[in-house]
Formats: C-alpha cells, sequence, structure tokens
C-alpha cells in the first residue's frame, strides 16, 4: 500500500486509494461508500456536514438526503460491530467518533521485469504504443503466437514505468488454466494478500486510487473473463491505464487495437549479401542469437543468403528466428535451412530454458491451437493445403464438404482471423488471408485423416483448374492483378506435385490451362518437371489424344527458352508432327513459330520453316497469323545482315493495324510482338548508322515495357536492344541506369543473370578501362550454359573477350577468343558479325605484327568495310574504316588513310552520331596538318 493509512480496531483505511481492509482482507464497499469513509477519517471527532459529503460522493450532482443515508447504513453493516463510530447530528452531517492512528505506509511500487536486450525492429512500435497508453487508457497488441507481443508490451512498460506513480504491474495469464483465475491473478500480481477466493471487488479495491500501468499478457484463454475485468477498471478508476498482449480482440468499448507485424524480412527479388544483410531487422535478430553462441560467427555472401531464405521462410516472425538460429551452433546455417524446407522439421526442436509455450514453435502453436473449437481445427488444418493468400471463396470450395456447409467455413474463417490463426490482407483487390509458414506446417500435421486430406486436395486442385480455365486473360491487367497471378503460380505447384502422384489426368488439364498463367510470369520453366510428366502419361496414356499431346509438347518446348542447353527445337519438331496429326493449324503454327525462333537464336537457317508457316497461315486465313509471318520476315532480315530490307520490314509491321492480343503475342514466342519488333526497328536503325533515332525509339520501348509489366518482353528491350545500342554509344549514364533495371528482372530469373555480368564487364572495360576484372568476367560468363540463349550476341560477346584480351597484350588468349567466335559464323556474308569480327582481329594482328601479320589485317579491315557498305551497316563501316587508316598511318601511308576516311565522310552524310567519327575526324585534322607542314617544308627547300 502507499499513501497515509488510517487504522482503528481491526480495520485500516488507505486515504489516497479508499481501500478499506479487515486484517490483511480487502472489504467490499462501493466508490461512493468508501469516499465518505475516506472524508470522516481524514477529520476524525470532527463534525462532517452533509454538503461536503454529498460533494465527495456525488460530485457535481444533486442528490437526496435519502442517498446518504444508504450508503451510511452499508458503511455501518461493513464495519459491523464498529459501526456505530460513525454518529449523525440531526440535521448537520456525521462524525466519526473512534480512536484512530494516522501513519504513512512505506510506498511500494509495482516493476514490471525488464528485457534482457533491446527488441530488434521493433523502435518505432515502441514509440507508437508507448504515445497510445499516453492518451488512451486501454491498448491491446494482437498478433499471432512468437510475433513478440510480450517484448514489445514489456518495452513499452519499461519506458513508461517512470511515469506511474505506482509503476507498471505485470500479469502473466498464460499460466491460468481458466478464467476464474483471473482475479487471482492480478490480486497477486499486485503483492496483495487474499485469504478467500479473489473477486472483481477485491481487484477493484486494490485498485482504487493507483496510478499504474497494468499489462495483461496472454489473454486469448480467458478473454471473456478479462473483458469483463477491463471493463469494470476503466469504469471503477481513473488512474489506471490497461495494455493487453492478446491473439483475440476483447472487443470492448475505447478498445485501441494495434496489430503487431512481423520483423522486416529481405524480399526475394533483392540479391542480399553480407553488406546489406543487417538492413532487414529479421536478420539483425538472427544474427545477433547466433552470435551469442557462437562469438566469431563469420558472414559472407552464400551466408546472408541462407539467412535471408531462413527469415522469410519464418515470416519475420521472431520466436521462430530465434529458436532457428539457436540450433545454427549445432547444425550450421544450411542445416538449419534445410529442415525448414523439410516441412518445418525443426518445429519440434525443444529449448528447455524458455517458458513451457515458447519452447519449441510447436509448443506456442499448441497454447492457441489446443483453445480452438473442433470446427476451426478442421477448417485451419484443410486451409493449410494453400500455399498462399486465398480469397474467401477460395476458402469455401476448398474447406467445405458435405459435413461443413458453406456458412460454417465462412463462420469459422472469420473466427479463425479473429484469433490471429489467419492474416489478412487489406490492400489486396479482394479481401485476402494467408497463414503463416509455421502455422501452416503445424496445421497440416495436425489436420485430420488422409482421406480427407486426399479429398481436400482434389477441392483445391480443381479449384484453381476451373480458376484458370474461366480467367479471360486479355482482359487482365498483369500489374493490378500481378500479387494475386503470382499467387496462383504457388498454389498450381502444390495442386500438379498432388495430382500427378494420384490422378494424372487431372495433372495434364491443370498443367495445360496453367501455361497461360506461367508464361504471363515468365515462370514456364517451373512448369517444365510438370510438362514432363505429363508429356510421360500422355505417350503411355491411349485417353490422351494427338491435341493434347501436341499442347503439351509445344508447352514442353516453349519452356527449354527459359533453361540452359538446346532441347528446345527437337521438341518443337517433335510438336510440329504431333499437331500435323490432330489436324490443328494453331498448334501446327505454334510449333513452327517456337522452331524458327530457336533457329534464330542458335544462328541456324530458318527459311523453309517460315516456308511452311507461310503455308498454315495460307490455309488458316487468320489476318494476326499473317503479321506474324511478317515479324519473322523482317527478324529473318535483321539475322542475315540485311539492314535496309530488315528495317523495311519492320516498319511494316508496326504500321500494320491488325490487333495482336496479348495472349496470342505470348503463346507465340513468348513476349509482345510490337515491343520485339520495335527493339529490332531500333537496331536496324542503329546498324544503318541513325544512333540518335535508333537510342530515343529504344528507350521509349523501355517505358513501354515497364508499363505492361511483362518480365520477359522487358528483358528482351533492355538485354538485346537498349543496353546494347546505349553501351556502345559510350552513354554510360543510361547504361547504369538500364543495368539496375536488368538487375532487378534477372533476380526473377536466375539465368538472365549472366548478361547482367555481361553488360556490366563491358561497362567496366569502357569506362573505367578496367581491363583486368571485365576480361575475368567475361570469360566466366561465357562458360554459363544459358549463354547459348542469346543468339546473335553469344558469337559477339566472344569477339569482345579477344578485344579485351588483346588490349591486355593477352595476343594468344585473345586469338584463342577469336577462333572460339569465327565457330558462329554464318558465312562470308554475316555482315553483323564480321563487322565487329575483321576489325578486331585485324588490330590483334597489328599488335602481334609478324611477318605478313599488316597485310592480313589490311585485308580484314577492307573486307569488312566492303561488306559493310553493301549491306548498309554503317555502324560497323565506320569502325573498320578508323581501323584501316590507323594501319596506314603505321606502314606510312598517311594519304591512303585520309583516302579512306574522306569516302568514310562523304558516304556517311547526315548520320552525325556513328561511334567512331569523331576518332575518324580527329586522324583527318592530324594527317591534314602533317600533310600541310610538308609541303611547306618542300617549298623551303
Amino acid at each position: 500500500m502507499s499513501g497515509p493509512e488510517v487504522t482503528f480496531g481491526p480495520f485500516r483505511f488507505s486515504l489516497a486509494r479508499r481501500l478499506l481492509l479487515h486484517g490483511e482482507t480487502p472489504v467490499r464497499i462501493g466508490s461512493r461508500a468508501a469516499a465518505i469513509l475516506g472524508a470522516l477519517l481524514e477529520a476524525p471527532g470532527e463534525l462532517v456536514s452533509r454538503s461536503v459529503l454529498y460533494d465527495r460522493a456525488w460530485p457535481g450532482r444533486i442528490v437526496s438526503e435519502a442517498n446518504l443515508k444508504v450508503q451510511i447504513s452499508g458503511l455501518r453493516k461493513a464495519l459491523r460491530e464498529y459501526g456505530d463510530l460513525i454518529r449523525a447530528e440531526a440535521s448537520f452531517g456525521y462524525r466519526f467518533v473512534g480512536e484512530v492512528s494516522v501513519y504513512r505506509a512505506q510506498k511500494r511500487r509495482c516493476r514490471a521485469p525488464g528485457a534482457t536486450s533491446r527488441p530488434i525492429g521493433r523502435g518505432a512500435v515502441i514509440g507508437n504504443i508507448r504515445e497510445l497508453l499516453q492518451n488512451k487508457r486501454l491498448v491491446t497488441v494482437l498478433g499471432p503466437g512468437g510475433i513478440g507481443k510480450t517484448t514489445v508490451a514489456l518495452a513499452v512498460a519499461s519506458e513508461l514505468e517512470a511515469a506511474y506513480a505506482d509503476g507498471v504491474c505485470l500479469v502473466e495469464l498464460d499460466r491460468i488454466t481458466d478464467g476464474s483465475q483471473v482475479y487471482a491473478a492480478v490480486t497477486g500480481a499486485l503483492d496483495l494478500p487474499v485469504h478467500v477466493a479473489a473477486s472483481l471487488d477485491q481487484v477493484l479495491l486494490a485498485l482504487h486510487g493507483r496510478h499504474l500501468l497494468l499489462v495483461l499478457d496472454s489473454c486469448e484463454h480467458v478473454t471473456e473473463n478479462v473483458a469483463l475485468l477491463v471493463e469494470a477498471v476503466l469504469s471503477d478508476t481513473s488512474d489506471v491505464h490497461i495494455l493487453v498482449t492478446t491473439r483475440e480482440t476483447m472487443r470492448i468499448e475505447g478498445e485501441l487495437v494495434w496489430r503487431l507485424d512481423p520483423l522486416e524480412t529481405p524480399p526475394s527479388s533483392v540479391l542480399v549479401t553480407a553488406e546489406n544483410l543487417q538492413d532487414y531487422s529479421s536478420a539483425q535478430l538472427f544474427t545477433r542469437t547466433v552470435c551469442q553462441r557462437l562469438p566469431g560467427f563469420e558472414i559472407d555472401d552464400a551466408v546472408a543468403a541462407a539467412i535471408a531464405e531462413i527469415c522469410r521462410h519464418l515470416d519475420g516472425m521472431p520466436l521462430a528466428i530465434e529458436l532457428a538460429a539457436s540450433m545454427v551452433d549445432v547444425l550450421g546455417v544450411d542445416e538449419v535451412r534445410r529442415g525448414l524446407d523439410e516441412r518445418f522439421s525443426l518445429l519440434w526442436v525443444d529449448r528447455r530454458t524458455a517458458i513451457p509455450r515458447h519452447r519449441s514453435l510447436a509448443a506456442t502453436i499448441d497454447w492457441s491451437y489446443n483453445l480452438l473449437p473442433e470446427r476451426e481445427r478442421v477448417v485451419l488444418g484443410r486451409l493449410s493445403i494453400f500455399a498462399g493468400p486465398f480469397t474467401l471463396d477460395a476458402a469455401i470450395a476448398v474447406a467445405s464438404d458435405d459435413d461443413l456447409d458453406m456458412a460454417s467455413v465462412r463462420e469459422a474463417v472469420a473466427a479463425l482471423a479473429g484469433k490471429s490463426f489467419l492474416s489478412l490482407d487489406h490492400r489486396a483487390t479482394l479481401l485476402e488471408y494467408r497463414l503463416l509458414e509455421t502455422t501452416r506446417a503445424y496445421a497440416s500435421r495436425a489436420s485430420g485423416a488422409a482421406g480427407d486430406r486426399q479429398r481436400v486436395h482434389e477441392r483445391h486442385a480443381r479449384y484453381f483448374l476451373d480458376v484458370l480455365e474461366r480467367r479471360d486473360w486479355d482482359a487482365c491487367d498483369p500489374v493490378a492483378d500481378s500479387a494475386q497471378l503470382r499467387g496462383h503460380i504457388d498454389e498450381v505447384r502444390v495442386a500438379l506435385d498432388w495430382a500427378f502422384s494420384v490422378n494424372p489426368g487431372l495433372g495434364i488439364a491443370l498443367v495445360l490451362a496453367a501455361e497461360r498463367l506461367w508464361l504471363e510470369f515468365t515462370s514456364l520453366a517451373r512448369g517444365v518437371p510438370h510438362l514432363e510428366l505429363a508429356l510421360r502419361f500422355a505417350d503411355s496414356s491411349p485417353d490422351v489424344g494427338p491435341v493434347v499431346r501436341s499442347r503439351v509438347l509445344v508447352a514442353l518446348a516453349a519452356a527449354q527458352v527459359y533453361v540452359p542447353g538446346l532441347e528446345g527445337a527437337s521438341l518443337y519438331e517433335h510438336a510440329w508432327r504431333a499437331a500435323q496429326i490432330a489436324r490443328n493449324d494453331l498448334l501446327e503454327m505454334r510449333a513452327l513459330y517456337g522452331i524458327i525462333q530457336n533457329m534464330l537464336l542458335t544462328r541456324r537457317p530458318a527459311s523453309p520453316y517460315i516456308d511452311a508457316f507461310a503455308a498454315v497461315c495460307r490455309r488458316s486465313n487468320d489476318a494476326v497469323m499473317s503479321r506474324l509471318l511478317l515479324r519473322w520476315s523482317a527478324f529473318q532480315a535483321f539475322e542475315a545482315s540485311d539492314m535496309k530490307l530488315a528495317h523495311q520490314k519492320f516498319e511494316a509491321f508496326l504500321d500494320d493495324r491488325t490487333v495482336i492480343p496479348r495472349r496470342v503475342s505470348l503463346y507465340f514466342g513468348g513476349i509482345d510482338s510490337i515491343i520485339s519488333c520495335k527493339v529490332g526497328l531500333g537496331l536496324a536503325k542503329y546498324y544503318l548508322g541513325y544512333s540518335d533515332q535508333a537510342r530515343s525509339l529504344l528507350a521509349s520501348t523501355v517505358s513501354q515495357a515497364e508499363g505492361q509489366g511483362h518480365v520477359t518482353t522487358l528483358y528482351f528491350v533492355l538485354a538485346q536492344g537498349a543496353i546494347w545500342a546505349h553501351l556502345a554509344s559510350g552513354d554510360f549514364q543510361r547504361v547504369r541506369l538500364y543495368l539496375r533495371k536488368l538487375e532487378a528482372v534477372s533476380s526473377l530469373y536466375r539465368p538472365w543473370r549472366v548478361l547482367v555480368d555481361v553488360f556490366q564487364a563491358l561497362l567496366i572495360r569502357e569506362e573505367a578501362r578496367d581491363l583486368e576484372a571485365a576480361e575475368r568476367s567475361l570469360t566466366r560468363s561465357l562458360q554459363d550454359g544459358f549463354i547459348l540463349k542469346t543468339g546473335t550476341l553469344h558469337p559477339i560477346l566472344w569477339v569482345e573477350l579477344a578485344e579485351t584480351r588483346g588490349l591486355l597484350g593477352d595476343l594468344d588468349g585473345a586469338e584463342a577468343a577469336a577462333k572460339q567466335a569465327m565457330t558462329q559464323c554464318l558465312g562470308d556474308r554475316d555482315g553483323r558479325f564480321i563487322g565487329r569480327y575483321n576489325p578486331v582481329l585485324a588490330r590483334i594482328l597489328m599488335a602481334r605484327n609478324r611477318p605478313g601479320d599488316l597485310d592480313a589485317a589490311r585485308n580484314l579491315f577492307v573486307g569488312a568495310i566492303e561488306l559493310m557498305r553493301s549491306q548498309g551497316i554503317c555502324f560497323h563501316e565506320c569502325d573498320a574504316s578508323v581501323g584501316l587508316a590507323e594501319l596506314e598511318l603505321v606502314a606510312g601511308r598517311p594519304a591512303v588513310a585520309r583516302a579512306v576516311l574522306g569516302e568514310l565522310l562523304g558516304r556517311l552524310g547526315d548520320r552525325e552520331h556513328v561511334p567512331g567519327l569523331a576518332r575518324a575526324r580527329e586522324i583527318l585534322d592530324e594527317t591534314r596538318g602533317e600533310a600541310i607542314a610538308r609541303r611547306q617544308i618542300a617549298r623551303l627547300s
């Protein structure tokens, strides 16, 4: 007790708290009776007027004398044989006539246990809750088990303790078994001796006059009793503030709810390294926990990536992260990560030093799971089938059956969300629910019989099959619908894993329905294992017709674009034959389109297949397909280095107003057809020497691709066009911008990372002049299996490596790289390759300067210039002409050098920004000055 106390007989009365005790037992009297008794005991023996008593017991109100008499009567009854000590003075008031002793008890403040360390990543949350409690009397911290509600509450209490005269009182309710023990837990936390069963009145008496923060921790299993207690405390006291931690709100007036979020985890789209790992609070907690057991724990990029994956897998849940981190000293980071992959085998790892409900992840979930009614447990187990967020419609479709109707599932979902077993995403277009990974793993183990689980799997698979088949993909907004559609990818994976083990027919139907989804999000590679299973079943089952088999083959072949190797071409050939057998024009054109794409990508003749595609187009009389044929005709001219014809055909394609639906673009080539032709046109302009026009067109195409939100299309624009053109022009600032975009894209699809490395190497070489770093990176990248899929870029990159080695003085290495590049030359008319290859090899020969090397180099330059002129490739002609001029200067023939460059400038006309043009003019100025000087010397002599 604190403040002055008055004793008389066996009674004690705290004037500050208005608490009456008989011995050590609180005596129940109302707040008005306590106010009257306090007024009488403050002036023992003196007359206290009725007006003073009215003001004390009914401040600001007008009441009759009968009210006062009722309160006095109740007081006398509570004081038993000492009730007569209250004397009435007729018409005046009352006085207390007994002997009293007044003393000031030693003030004792309540204290909450302090946290062992400052919570990581919770600074803003703690500050916000602290501010709320200073203005509101009741704040509830809500969240699932293990998210750190108690830790945050204790941190808030610690910061606010000095602000309360009577300190902070922590009531740990997780240790009680039923609601009848709530009052005893509170009186026990207040250190108030109670010799009879604790009651609400005794709690209120104990809190009377107190100025403290009452922390009620872990209330979910006694919510109703706690709600009654809180309502009474708020009503009966004025200076008691309450902080509640629970999984379920109390739903009472004045409750302000703070939903506690998980710690921040590294997004999967971010490349996590040892340098940036500590930017995320979940990783900070993991690292701190490990270092407490392993002080010398070192983190490199590989360990950082593993930690990031663990934190993501555990949804940023502090308790789960601490438990996983505590096993690193025994298992190592990689083994902990694998343990989480294997259906959370670490859920059951026991931490003996913790309180019972925090000893393992399973124990934490057990605590609340065991409080659920049977129906909610069943629904939770069925919902654990979902791999990610799901809508209420999806939940009803998957969880309801003959024994559990739609209304029951809807009510159970609402209840589970209210109890923090399901989290809600209010930002989604449709309200979505989600299980934490730890909860999902627990619920899937705790779910019902195997037969029920199989039926849930089938409902789940059929639901997503129906969703995908009914979707109008051409009306879909890939940006607005991105999150939901990406979520379908994981659900389809779960459904296919099950379907191909028990119902392959359903698996084939689902895998074909999912192809469009995979194409939309550049995820077709994810479908390869299931497409292979579908093909195996289609080949072995007589029930699968040629149309289905052809569709499976086409989808599997298209997926090969996204994986290393060159298997796609043969698969497309098989698909073409199957489509011919099925007499399906659309599938035949898809197969032919894929064959043509593979042929051009791997620099092989495609004309026979383009002719076959044209024949099917004529037969089908499809205007869209005819326009796509024009697209291939333009790219064929481009690959043949006929830049003027390619430019003409690209423009014709883009002038055609036949609408190409998005689904057609994705089924035929996997990228937006119009944007890909703009890239082709931009590159054609660049080779023709119109670099300003080219860069402007490519820059606008980058913006258009970003607006469409299709990853593969954006990759194609950046890697096959925009970065290359700006790098060759020396616009390094724009190259860095585009490289950041390509890096973001490649983080979603690992094989594309090789081109990020390639372009960064070339940027380092051209801008920083770090030849050694560039050479190492190019050499490493050219060993990557995916590099074969970059088409014409592949041999050109070998040429770039040759030039880099030549600049370093490694002439043998340079010749070896050039030789490797030449293996992919298409012949003596391969202008885009020869125009780059010949000048590089010529410069290597000039540097070696063996007998005959200068003549060989001259022939290479001249050959390149002649071919470039015939094909209109001014870009390479300029470089070859400059190289030849430099050779003639070395050979002591400046007049020949001037003639070469003079002819070049005459041919360029209005092309002012061709790379190498500045060097050409510089040589002309130098040689012109030398010629003038020689003529002057000759005249003087």
